[in-house]
């Protein structure tokens, strides 16, 4: 069955882009079912086109079946019963595309631990420098100390080492919403290598990781600042609904990226016809234009006189897809867009003059984001510019900033760590992070944080409410730091000479794609 499973998502991108017969998205909901032994639950089927056109295929359309049917089976109408103590994956297949829900005897609980404050009136700039697809074992499974691996298990219970990650990689893997939960496999984290693009020419590039001769500079800031090795997407799936988090607290209800008969169509400035796959507390999947009017962390600052920038890629520059605040129209749609979100060109200039700002997100040009597959040695060069032009700045600015480094979602690559249950929509999958400031404590952070963990710290420093959202219940970072320390000093980096690319690149979807 779960070979079966892999040909389907690995047909299944070409087949809805042909006459349109067939779903680009099959959505089960509830996502995520806890049940005991004997207890039943009814799932439901959504078939999410190309048009934006959402139909209930539960009783009329999907073909239902259970990857153990010693762990739970279901009817052909999508009731569950659950058999014995495990987890399984219940798959609905619409016209060729599968989706996925997972049926579980427990849950991997999130560990909490208490909030402070200490950062208030310390620090008076956090910089928030977001980059694309990667895990934590990918770059940092072979990190001194760290809960890494080295190994990986395949979906044929077959455990296997893990490869060593070309730079730049041939393709890229598959990193949305069907591949996050097919990936997992139900927290048993075995069936990467069914999701789409895994392996081209056996090259099983979903079961690969970086040494830390291939990454050294990011290497560098691990270990002389502090590496987080328990920091998880918030969200299980792609780059869309994770960078409205990033801002905002919340997906928005938001299931994948957005489809449009144009790439990268992800925003209040979207063409007409653009939806994105939506699923409300009900768990009833429809779809909407990308463009919310929710409250963000920049409108928090607004109102309380905390001066903020967004850098990140405008409209017509490189990197304008991965643009948090393109999607709030909360912001898009006010004085701030062209003021406070700037080109990220102009993020150096500002750190060099110490003109940072108290709150500064930050995302690369498309070829420097990390993302297969590009270059993660170009990527990694762009990263120390930014980082390099903030500590090369005035010494008040280094002395009262905090860095947090990290990349938005896993990209497809494996990692042994079940994500922690938080909601319907997440924790996605682990993440590397590494927090640099003259107060990180050194060595390893081992508290559960995700990208709301920052938004939380941000809240708490410079006294703002919070948004109501993942905001609430993430652990707030703060005791990542030592207020009272001698302060860590900056480290300045070179860049290294990257190879040039000699293959043919191919991304695994065009939606992440903005033609750069």
């Amino acid at each position: 069955m779960k070979y079966l499973f892999a040909l389907l998502l690995l047909v299944s991108p070409l087949f809805a882009s042909g006459n349109g017969t067939a779903p680009v998205l099959v959505v089960v909901t509830p996502p995520q079912v806890l049940l005991s032994a004997g207890q039943t639950q009814q799932l439901h089927s959504y078939a999410y086109y190309q048009d934006g056109t959402v139909t209930d295929t539960t009783t009329s359309g999907a073909v239902w079946s259970s990857f153990n049917s010693s762990v739970a089976t279901v009817s052909s109408t999508g009731l569950v019963t659950m058999k014995s103590a495990g987890s399984v994956v219940i798959q609905a297949k619409v016209s060729f595309i599968a989706g996925i829900g997972t049926i579980q005897s427990s849950f991997t609980p999130f560990i909490s631990v208490p909030p402070g404050g200490g950062s208030a009136g310390v620090i008076k700039h956090i910089v928030f420098i977001i980059k694309e697809n990667r895990s934590f074992d990918n770059y940092f499974g072979t990190f001194p100390g760290a809960n890494g691996a080295t190994t990986g298990k395949l979906s044929t219970g077959q455990t296997i080492a893990l490869g060593h990650s070309p730079d730049p990689a041939s393709h890229d893997i598959g990193h949305e919403w069907r591949d996050a939960h097919i990936d997992a496999d139900a927290g048993k984290m075995d069936s990467f290598d069914l999701g789409f693009n895994c392996s081209l020419n056996g090259d099983l590039l979903c079961m690969t990781q970086f040494l830390q001769a291939d990454i050294p500079n990011y290497w560098s800031y691990a270990q002389t600042y502090e590496l987080a090795d328990e920091a998880f997407s918030n969200v299980q799936s792609g780059s869309f609904p994770a960078h409205l988090m990033l801002v905002s607290g919340s997906t928005q209800d938001v299931l994948d990226n957005p489809h449009s008969t144009r790439q990268a169509q992800w925003g209040c400035d979207a063409i007409a016809g653009t939806t994105v796959a939506t699923m409300d507390s009900s768990y009833v999947v429809s779809s909407v234009f990308p463009c919310f009017n929710a409250t963000t962390l920049a409108n928090l600052a607004d109102t309380a006189g905390v001066s903020w920038k967004d850098y990140s890629g405008l409209s017509g520059s490189s990197g304008y897809v991965y643009n948090p605040y393109r999607g709030f129209s909360t912001v898009y749609n006010t004085a701030d867009w062209g003021t406070k979100v700037v080109d990220q060109s102009q993020f150096i200039t500002d750190a060099l003059a110490g003109q940072l700002p108290a709150i500064s997100w930050l995302t690369p040009p498309s070829a420097d984001t990390d993302h297969p597959p590009d270059s993660v040695c170009v990527g990694e060069n762009w990263t120390v510019q930014q980082i390099n032009a903030i500590m090369q700045g005035p010494k008040t600015q280094w002395s009262s900033t905090v860095i947090f480094l990290t990349w938005d979602d896993w990209g497809g690559f494996y990692d042994h760590v079940p994500p922690p249950y938080r909601d319907q929509f997440g924790l996605g999958i682990r993440v590397p992070f590494i927090i640099i400031s003259p107060f990180a404590k050194h060595g390893l952070y081992h508290t559960e944080i995700e990208f709301s963990s920052v938004l939380r710290y941000m809240e708490e420093t410079f006294s703002l409410p919070n948004l109501g959202g993942a905001d609430t219940v993430a652990n707030d970072l703060q005791d990542a730091f030592n207020y009272k320390q001698t302060p860590r000093p900056p480290l300045v980096l070179k860049q290294r000479t990257c190879a040039a690319r000699t293959v043919p690149l191919l991304r695994a979807h065009d939606d992440d794609d903005d033609g750069d």
